[in-house]
């Protein structure tokens, strides 16, 4: 069965020493990776992944995740080629085929977005390209929701962020990780198969609130499986369980989540 792995994603603003600060932080409380988004309204994810890098010595990097229509599949090879060699081989590429909002980023910085036919093609391109330049042992995640994009990741993808609402119920999960494995090609090693922690007890990330108007009531009243309760027991026997249900065994934690979950993240990892 495959491991446990938590990752805290983050996009906050600051110097290279707070980033340093928290890179040493999420590596102390056990976390396998920090995750940084790819918008025009958080930093440049390979920069600050640099700095990361720089700041650690076993914590994994990665983007979560590129949209490839913003950047030729050259550029982002010379970005990935760079940041594996200054992390030691600690780079995650994340990739996708774009985010609601990335339209305007194209337009802000004057690339072509396409159909999502293009968009998609252009996933293929930059996999080629990367692979092509820094061959097949490359961690790569793939944000799949439609069915080319999972027989693609179903291809060469080491993880996939399921493509799930925050408030998606048991049902909902295994329904996608279904389709997931599926779309998987016959003989690879399993799928590493991931998803958002959504809230903690009481506590959901403000972006949340604002963007999807989510209270823990809410997520509660839904069946969330992506919402824990706290209790590092509780949690992590349901963790456990929804691994054995779905194989779902990657969670993302939102960094005004992550001290919460750190102690969950040391019972289920041996930490």
């Amino acid at each position: 069965m495959t491991s446990f792995r938590f990752g805290v994603v983050t996009g906050a603003h600051g110097d290279a020493r707070a980033w340093s600060e928290t890179a040493r932080r999420v590596e102390g409380d056990g976390f396998s990776a920090v995750l940084v988004p790819d918008t025009l309204y958080t930093p440049s994810p390979f920069l600050v992944l640099a700095v990361a890098a720089a700041a650690t010595t076993t914590l994994h990097l990665g983007t979560w995740v590129l949209a490839a229509p913003l950047r030729s599949p050259a550029a982002t090879v010379r970005e990935v080629r760079t940041l594996v060699e200054l992390s030691g081989g600690r780079f995650e590429l994340g990739l996708g085929a774009g985010r609601p909002q990335g339209e305007t980023d194209a337009v802000a910085l004057g690339v072509p977005w396409g159909s999502g036919r293009e968009r998609v093609d252009q996933v293929e391109a930059t996999i080629a390209a990367v692979r092509a330049a820094l061959g097949d042992d490359l961690p790569l995640t793939l944000a799949a929701g439609g069915d080319r994009m999972m027989r693609i990741a179903g291809r060469e993808a080491h993880t996939v962020a399921l493509p799930l609402p925050p408030h998606a119920d048991l049902a909902a999960v295994t329904a996608v990780a279904g389709r997931m494995r599926a779309a998987t090609v016959p003989d690879r090693p399993p799928v590493e198969l991931s998803l958002q922690i959504a809230g903690v007890g009481d506590a959901v990330p403000e972006w949340l609130r604002r963007s999807a108007g989510l209270t823990p009531e809410s997520l509660r009243e839904a069946g969330a499986v992506a919402a824990l309760s706290g209790d590092v027991t509780r949690d992590a026997d349901a963790l456990r369980a929804l691994r054995e249900a779905t194989g779902v065994s990657f969670f993302t934690v939102p960094d005004e989540l992550a001290p919460a979950v750190a102690p969950l993240v040391a019972e289920l990892t041996d930490r």
